[in-house]
């Protein structure tokens, strides 16, 4: 349960970092692929953008983390849960 809660609160400070800090059309819904899409181009970035890019790292990790949560913990799922810590870091700098 706590890894469920601990990727909401993450998805949830995304969100609300990257809404509190771009001035945009439309504001970021969810991390979803379709949803950071649809907000890329209502706010017209490109899919090179690195707001985008970063978006789509943070997505994809914690997609890993949701499917993978019932594994025991091993290497590859401490490796992504730092990726996670990283890429919201470097989001964080890009807002």
């Amino acid at each position: 349960m706590d890894e469920f809660v601990s990727r909401m609160a993450t998805q949830r400070y995304v969100l609300n970092r990257v809404n509190s800090k771009i001035n945009s059309n439309e504001e970021l819904f969810g991390l979803s692929s379709n949803a950071i899409e649809r907000w890329a181009i209502t706010n017209q970035l490109g899919p090179k953008s690195e707001l985008v890019r970063l978006l789509r790292q943070v997505s994809s990790e914690l997609f890993f983390m949701a499917t993978h949560s019932q594994e025991p913990v091993s290497a590859e799922y401490e490796l992504r849960r730092q990726r996670i810590v990283d890429s919201v870091s470097a989001l964080e700098n890009a807002v």
